[in-house]
């Protein structure tokens, strides 16, 4: 499907989702090393997580600088002589020069400072395209945004004017996210993207991981077959997590140290009501029901009980099929209790063999 979006002849949008060990990266990779062999040229962004400690290891400088094929080893000049070269237009110049944090005298800045948002909205859309024509120039055919959903509000607009530019191009963004944060629903201006959601791995696939893996280790796969079963069986469908689980002696009961870091990270970027939230949840099992959640509320005197229930949604870990909630992966709801600790909710009463109604044993993917 990439492939035949590569074929047309405009810029496109492609919108690849799936939830976390889903395979995203590792399919933008492999697309990425087929075309370097067949000699074309291609950008990736990898949009880490980042706390209020640790910056975006993406921003709208870092963008342009790439589209340019500039860094922050360029000289000064050089890159005077780039922007002159990619704008069209003397305005263009100066907006762009603004864009990559040139200085600018007083003259230049009034002269941006007097433009209309209207104004400003058709010279930015007019340099969006000046900097994709240069792209396509050097020879990019597609750019890719791995995990869209670390993005600021900021970056997110700038990806966005790129996108709807209606540059006449042969270019293709190909955007990566979980359904998590902006993007528990898809963004309106991905609208006209086409849309890949990646569902879990059938047996077979996961098969011929866990033998890749062992053997990778080292080990015969048929000496270790059952191993391999019990890790298939637990990991659902998602090739991360049966990696994760294959690199661990017993993977029948095993919870890897990367599942208990990326728990510990979630839990630790949230507000404390919510990670408390989430923590409670898993300890009732992978299912349950907004009967529970008031429960927790009324004995943690939650005061903004919505809220907390919106930001525990937007984590990407949770699904809502009307009042009945599930962990999007079992191994997800295992690494979220194991912060817990016996005593942390012993005042709950309620029975914790219960599953809410209708509500599916098995994870739906996403």
């Amino acid at each position: 499907m990439i492939n035949q979006t590569l074929n047309l002849c405009s810029l496109q949008t492609l919108y690849l989702q799936g939830m976390t060990g889903a395979g995203k990266t590792s399919l933008l990779t492999a697309f990425t090393a087929q075309l370097t062999t067949a000699g074309r040229r291609s950008l990736t962004f990898s949009c880490d997580a980042f706390t209020e400690r640790t910056q975006s290891p993406f921003s709208v400088l870092y963008f342009v600088r790439a589209l340019m094929s500039v860094n922050d080893k360029t000289p000064g000049h050089d890159i005077r002589h780039k922007i002159d070269l990619v704008a069209s237009s003397a305005l263009c110049s100066l907006r762009l020069r603004q864009w990559l944090g040139c200085d600018l005298n007083q003259n230049e800045t009034d002269t941006l400072a007097l433009l209309t948002k209207n104004r400003i909205k058709q010279l930015d859309k007019q340099v969006a395209q000046n900097l994709l024509a240069y792209a396509h120039h050097k020879g990019v055919i597609a750019i890719m945004i791995d995990g869209a959903h670390n993005l600021t509000t900021k970056a997110l607009q700038f990806i966005q004017l790129l996108t709807s530019c209606g540059a006449q191009l042969a270019i293709t963004f190909i955007i990566s996210a979980q359904q998590k944060q902006t993007f528990i629903h898809p963004p309106k201006w991905l609208s006209h993207a086409h849309t890949i959601i990646l569902k879990p791995l059938d047996l077979d696939a996961m098969v011929q991981i866990a033998n890749h893996t062992l053997l990778s280790q080292g080990r015969v796969p048929d000496k270790h077959r059952n191993r391999a079963t019990n890790a298939i069986t637990r990991a659902q469908g998602n090739p991360y997590f049966l990696k994760q689980l294959l690199s661990h002696p017993d993977p029948i009961v095993a919870l890897p140290d990367t599942l208990q870091h990326f728990a510990r990270n979630c839990l630790n970027s949230m507000p404390c009501e919510v990670a408390n939230t989430l923590k409670f949840a898993a300890s009732l099992g992978l299912c349950f029901n907004t009967h529970q959640l008031q429960q927790f509320n009324d004995n943690e005197n939650i005061r903004a009980p919505l809220c907390v229930l919106h930001k525990m949604l937007c984590s990407g870990l949770v699904t809502q099929s009307d009042e009945h909630f599930c962990f999007v992966h079992p191994l997800v709801q295992e690494a979220l209790k194991s912060q817990t600790t016996r005593s942390d909710f012993s005042w709950y009463t309620y029975p914790r063999h219960h599953h809410p109604n209708n509500c599916p044993n098995q994870v739906t993917s996403i």
